[in-house]
């Protein structure tokens, strides 16, 4: 514990070049009178470490300090940089000019050989953003306050105090006391938006060692076995156990698992369309017959939920009913080249400069011949649309599923296509 502690320390001195005894011990969570000791070893070890009187003094280290490899292994080494590198993939800012810092001070090269990038195809700089802003919170100690959609699409003004961000199942997720609830809780970071750190303080809290889902959720465990076809195999193996899956001589994939009962779990069912068998619980091969009902009623009538990819759909190549023969085909439709609004009415569409309809925006982003919001990048379009989703009771579906159509469908739109 306490070489953990020396080390942190040297590490703080290094970034910070000076601190006090009081800032150390508030920082390592030990008496004024234990820093002093522990630098009384440091310099014992050959770390010249001293202390400078006067306003703009502290605990400071000699300048061009290098540290002895005796005092690090090369392995030991390694693992610093490979944690500062998967640290610095995630948007953060210090940590770049740290482990720039850290690699000259081991006098090592080829610092840049592992590339780590915990962020979707197709995120940008909103997603670095929020994470920064978290992950300050979190070193800070600041209370935060944000808006969450729980799984099951609820909505709630959150002021949180953030302990710990883990990486788990390939999504972000925070650790929290909430203040609105006065117990811990897990958010996942996809579905945290209009965060805003709070003035103050708040003493540390030790959060709990297992990240779980809050009861605030109040989820019901389905167990569920599945079936799936063999061309779904790579999509099985990226999202469940080994030991959950069993292959068939035939090449089907048999999964025993447990989820929440919640929309995601619906939605994530259906993604797999014609490749996966519910085999029990059998209220749940109801739930999914029910809503592939809704479905094919929806195309069938032209009346889909999402007003982004609606189109009608005649089963049979039938003749169109005639209050739709308006609307049209997904090929012949157009969409806002910015938003993905659908430009059905000539209302609808923006303006070019002559004051004649434009054919490729809509007249949210477009007017006049210029772009309504010029600085704003896919992110806060994708943004702006999550929060219309969210306040309008989710045409577009849960907020998960959205987000990664969007995220899939944008870069293809004419403003944010990259030459």
């Amino acid at each position: 514990m306490k070489n953990s502690r020396l080390f942190e320390m040297l590490y703080l001195l290094l970034e910070r070049q000076a601190l006090t005894a009081k800032e150390l011990a508030q920082r390592l969570e030990v008496s004024e009178r234990t820093i002093y000791r522990d630098i009384d070893a440091l310099s014992a070890a050959g770390i010249p470490v001293f202390t400078q009187q006067g306003q703009g003094g502290g605990i400071r280290l000699m300048d061009q300090f290098v540290l002895d490899k005796a005092l690090l292994s090369q392995a030991q080494q390694d693992e610093i940089l490979f944690a500062l590198q998967a640290i610095l993939a995630t948007g953060g800012g210090a940590e770049g000019e740290t482990l720039a810092q850290l690699t000259s001070l081991f006098r090592r090269e080829g610092g840049d050989w592992l590339e780590v990038d915990f962020t979707d195809w197709g995120s940008g700089a909103a997603e670095r953003e929020k994470f920064a802003l978290v992950k300050g919170a979190i070193l800070g100690r600041r209370p935060l306050s944000f808006t969450y959609y729980s799984s099951a699409g609820k909505q709630s003004r959150r002021t949180v105090e953030p302990a710990r961000l883990v990486f788990k199942s390939g999504c972000w997720y925070l650790s929290a006391f909430c203040r609105t609830r006065q117990d811990w809780r897990v958010f996942r970071l996809a579905r945290m938006e209009e965060l805003s750190p709070e003035e103050g303080s708040y003493p540390y809290r030790r959060p709990p060692e297992r990240l779980e889902p809050g009861p605030q959720d109040e989820y019901r465990a389905a167990d569920l076995r599945l079936r799936f076809e063999p061309s779904a195999a790579w999509r099985v193996r990226d999202y469940f156990h080994p030991k959950q899956i069993t292959q068939e001589p035939d090449g089907h994939l048999l999964v025993s698992c447990a989820f929440p009962e919640d929309q995601w779990l619906l939605s994530f069912l259906l993604s797999f369309g014609s490749q996966l068998e519910v085999l029990s619980p059998a209220y749940w091969r109801e739930i999914l017959v029910r809503e592939i009902k809704k479905l094919l009623e929806g195309y069938e009538t032209g009346q889909m939920l999402s007003g982004l990819m609606a189109y009608p759909y005649v089963r049979g190549g039938g003749e169109q009913p005639a209050q739709y023969k308006e609307v049209l085909t997904m090929e012949e439709r157009k969409f806002c080249q910015c938003c993905g609004m659908p430009l059905d009415k000539p209302e609808d569409k923006g303006t070019e400069a002559d004051s004649s309809l434009s054919g490729e925006y809509c007249r949210y982003c477009y007017q006049n011949g210029a772009f309504t919001a010029p600085d704003a990048t896919m992110d806060d379009i994708i943004a702006f649309n999550l929060k219309f989703n969210a306040e309008n009771g989710f045409p577009f579906g849960a907020q998960d599923d959205a987000e990664k159509m969007m995220r899939g469908w944008f870069p293809t739109l004419k403003r944010w296509r990259k030459a």
